[in-house]
This record gives structure tokens, C-alpha cells and sequence, in this order.
């Protein structure tokens, strides 16, 4: 599943414009010699010849091909160590702070040969928490759904009638048409991994009638032959349970208001505000949003004693709203504590002229 993070990486250069789908990109020797070795990868690859960024791109999402995302590394920063230089970065960029990075497929150091290193042990390989691995698929549908396009495909053709032609699989047994599809289930992605030591792993994503879209994360599950469809099995377990005992709220100008916001110096001593941008929470199925419990932080450059400074144009951001549920913490993925999110104002919020501003300052007294 670490690919999920070098992907994350070529397409932010894809975006960038310093990596393009039709680009070609050379095969080393090492590389290739990886890519014939059925143990490691499934879609061979020459290095008398290129391959464009797009084929490279589907081999390592649809067939998870160890040498095609080896070969974007390349293609991205030049040299193995550099790319896994790139990648650890990334991480920390990213906040995913259990991330241990050794190759930028997740086969083990001893595994990747040449490309490895030689100063680390040979049985080391990539490792990453289960909430990182969430919080990385996250950022990427976030920023890139388009993946979504590539990890939805169930079979793909790799070089259609060149040399290496080969009819890619998905190892996702819960996308359509596949062993373990659920049509009350319509998965399209993320990713499956497996390894001796990390049993069979899988990154799932739903998004059911047309509703709001959740991931979950199976480590560790039963791998005892190919095809086990134990870690699918779970998954299954997984969204069912969310499904049945979650239900998304989402908070919009509309449905969120905030209107006890106190103005010491404003020609209205009150001011309503909204969430800065509409978003979903996830509430338990018996729970409801007027057990929300809200407390308003405003920003330092926004904030006088006692209250939100005038004038504020609307639509500034000027400040958090802490939210509670029920008087217990709203957990999220990328926050710790007490859900914070960032609220706007929602009219033009004007100054008390003078004289009214001097008779308050000197009642604030007293």
C-alpha cells in the first residue's frame, strides 16, 4: 500500500507540470531485471525501450507492478535513493509520522537489489500505521480523484500490441465483475498489499448512493495462498458497520449558523458566522446535530477583548469553532482532541461610530 504515497508523488508533479502522462520514460537494467522476476512484479519490462508515464501509472495502481512505480521514481527524481529521499519528505510533509520508508514499491530491501541499500538489512521494508495509510488516502482523493478512474478497472491491457503486451489484473477482489463484489457495496479502489511479514492488507473506498464517501484500512488479514479473500472479507464487515452505525452531517451557511459571536465595538453588538467551507461530519446513527456544542476561537489578528474586532468584510475567515458531540470529542483522521474547523463571517460587520465606541470603552471600566 506504500505505492499509494509514490503515486501521491507523481501526480503532484503531474500537476506541476515537471511530469507529463506521455512522457517517456527509459528502463534501467536493474529495473527490468526486477520486472521479470514473477516473485516481485507481473508486467514485464525492457530496458532497450520506454514506456510513457500513463502505462507506468496504471501498472502500479491496477496490478500493483513493483517495477512500473520504480521506474515513475526514476522518472520523478533520477535515482532510486533519491525518490526514496522524495518519499520520506513527502511524509513528513504530510504529517504521516509513523511512515518508515526503505523501497517505493514496499518489497523488501533485500528484494530490490541493486536498487536497495546496502548499508540496511535486508529483511527491512516500508512500514506505516493503519491511520496514516487513512490519512495519505485521504489527501489523495481529495487532491487527485481522477485516481479513482485508474483504481476502479478490474482488467486493463499494458503496451496493446507491442513487445511486452500484458493483460493486467486487479488484485481488488471487491470491484465489479471480481469474486467478492457486493452491489450494495460498489467499491472503486484503493489498494491491496501483501508481504510476509504484513499478511493481506487492503485500502478501501465506497461511495454509496451517490452519498458521502468513506475509507477503511484491513491490515494483517489471513494470506494463507494467493486469492485469499479474507482481508476483502473484513472489509466488507468494516463498511457495513459504518454504514449501520454512522451517519454524515453536513454542516453549509445553511444547515450551520453561529450567531452569539459578541462585537464590543460594532454597530451590531452581535455577529452570525458559518463554517468557512461546507463539511461533513460523521455522527453516530442515534445522535443528531442539536447535540452539537460549539465554542467559538477567535484569531489573534481578528480579536479585541471580549469579541470579534469591527470592521470585518464578509466572508472573512476570523477565527475556529471547536465542536463537541454530546459533550464528547468528535474524532477525526487528521485532527487530535476536539474537531476544529474554520468559520466565516457571513454579512459585512460595521463599526460603531466614534462617539458610541468612546461611551462603551468607558462603561468597559467600570
Amino acid at each position: 500500500m506504500t505505492k499509494l504515497l509514490s503515486i501521491y508523488i507523481v501526480l503532484e508533479n503531474i500537476k506541476s507540470g515537471r511530469l507529463h502522462w506521455n512522457q517517456q520514460v527509459a528502463i534501467s537494467p536493474e529495473i527490468a531485471k526486477m520486472s521479470r522476476n514473477p516473485k516481485l512484479t507481473n508486467v514485464p519490462l525492457s530496458a532497450n525501450r520506454t514506456y510513457t508515464v500513463r502505462e507506468l501509472y496504471q501498472a502500479a495502481l491496477i496490478t500493483s507492478a513493483n517495477a512500473a512505480v520504480s521506474a515513475l521514481g526514476n522518472a520523478v527524481s533520477g535515482s532510486p535513493h533519491q525518490f526514496i529521499n522524495k518519499m520520506r519528505s513527502t511524509a513528513r510533509q504530510l504529517h504521516l509520522n509513523s511512515a518508515h520508508i526503505v523501497t517505493a514499491s514496499g518489497i523488501t530491501n533485500g528484494q530490490a537489489g541493486k536498487l536497495g541499500y546496502s548499508s540496511v538489512a535486508k529483511n527491512d521494508e516500508n512500514t506505516m500505521s493503519a491511520t496514516d495509510v487513512a490519512r495519505l488516502s485521504q489527501l489523495l482523493l481529495k487532491q487527485y480523484p481522477e485516481i479513482l478512474q485508474t483504481t476502479s478497472q478490474s482488467k486493463a491491457w499494458f503496451d496493446k500490441g507491442g513487445h511486452d503486451q500484458t493483460l493486467m489484473n486487479s488484485w481488488n477482489m471487491m470491484l465489479k465483475g471480481e469474486s467478492q463484489y457486493d452491489p450494495a457495496l460498489p467499491v472503486d479502489g484503493l489498494k491491496t498489499g501483501t508481504s510476509t511479514a504484513a499478511g493481506g492488507n487492503f485500502v478501501g473506498t465506497v461511495k454509496r448512493n451517490n452519498g458521502d464517501r468513506i475509507i477503511t484500512v484491513v491490515m494483517h488479514a489471513r494470506n494463507k495462498k494467493t486469492g485469499d479473500p479474507a482481508r476483502f472479507i473484513q472489509t466488507r464487515h468494516l463498511m457495513n458497520w459504518v454504514y449501520a452505525s454512522y451517519q454524515p452531517v453536513r454542516l453549509t451557511a445553511q444547515t450551520f449558523q453561529l450567531s452569539n459571536i459578541k462585537v464590543p465595538m460594532g454597530k451590531s453588538l452581535t455577529a452570525e458566522t458559518t463554517v468557512a467551507k461546507p463539511t461533513t461530519v460523521w455522527i453516530g446513527r442515534h445522535q443528531n446535530r442539536n447535540q452539537f456544542r460549539s465554542k467559538v476561537l477567535i484569531a489573534k489578528n481578528h480579536r479585541e477583548e471580549n469579541g470579534l474586532k469591527a470592521p470585518v468584510a464578509a466572508n472573512t475567515t476570523v477565527g475556529q469553532v471547536q465542536l463537541s458531540l454530546a459533550g464528547k470529542p468528535i474524532s477525526q483522521i487528521d485532527q487530535t482532541g476536539t474537531l476544529k474547523l474554520p468559520i466565516k463571517t457571513i454579512n459585512d460587520i460595521n463599526q460603531a461610530n466614534w462617539l458610541v465606541r468612546t461611551w462603551r470603552y468607558f462603561w468597559s471600566l467600570f
